[in-house]
C-alpha cells in the first residue's frame, strides 16, 4: 500500500465533497423538495464571504508549513483556531449554494459529502502525525478541527 502525501490526501477529501455535491444537484432535478428560508440570500452570502476569506487566510498561512518544523508555526492565522480552515470554508461555499438553492436533496447529499470527506481527514492527521510528531499533537490537543 502506497503511503499518500498530505497534499494527495486533501485533494481526495475535497474531491469526495465535490462529487457528492454534484451528484446532490443532480438528484435535486429527480427529487425536487425544496424549502424556501427567510433570509436565505443575506446568509448565503455570509456563507461565501466567510468560506472565501478562511480558505485564502488558511492558503497564505500554510505557505512554507513543509519547510518549518517548530511547534510555534502551526498556530499561525486561522490554524491557532481549527486544524482544517481550508475545508471549513469549502463547506460553507457548498452549504452557502445548498441555502440559496432551498434544495433539501442537495443539502443532505452534501452533507454526507462531507462525513464521508472527514473519514479522508483521518488519514490527513495521520501523516501529519508522521511528520511532525509531537509538535503536531500537541497542536492537536490544544486546538480543535473545526472551532
Amino acid at each position: 500500500m502506497s503511503q499518500h502525501t498530505i497534499h494527495t490526501t486533501l485533494a481526495r477529501s475535497y474531491l469526495v465533497y465535490f462529487i457528492a455535491s454534484i451528484v446532490g444537484l443532480y438528484a435535486d432535478m429527480l427529487i425536487n423538495i425544496d424549502v424556501v428560508l427567510p433570509h436565505a440570500t443575506l446568509i448565503t452570502v455570509g456563507c461565501f464571504g466567510l468560506g472565501a476569506l478562511l480558505i485564502f487566510w488558511a492558503q497564505f498561512t500554510s505557505r512554507g508549513f513543509a519547510k518549518q518544523s517548530q511547534p510555534a508555526y502551526f498556530f499561525r492565522g486561522p490554524y491557532r483556531y481549527m486544524r482544517n480552515p481550508t475545508h471549513l470554508g469549502l463547506v460553507l461555499l457548498v452549504m452557502g449554494y445548498t441555502v440559496v438553492s432551498g434544495s433539501v436533496v442537495f443539502c443532505a447529499l452534501t452533507l454526507v459529502g462531507y462525513l464521508i470527506s472527514n473519514v479522508l481527514f483521518q488519514k490527513y492527521e495521520a501523516i501529519l502525525d508522521r511528520t511532525y510528531g509531537t509538535d503536531y499533537q500537541t497542536y492537536k490537543t490544544k486546538v480543535p478541527k473545526i472551532f
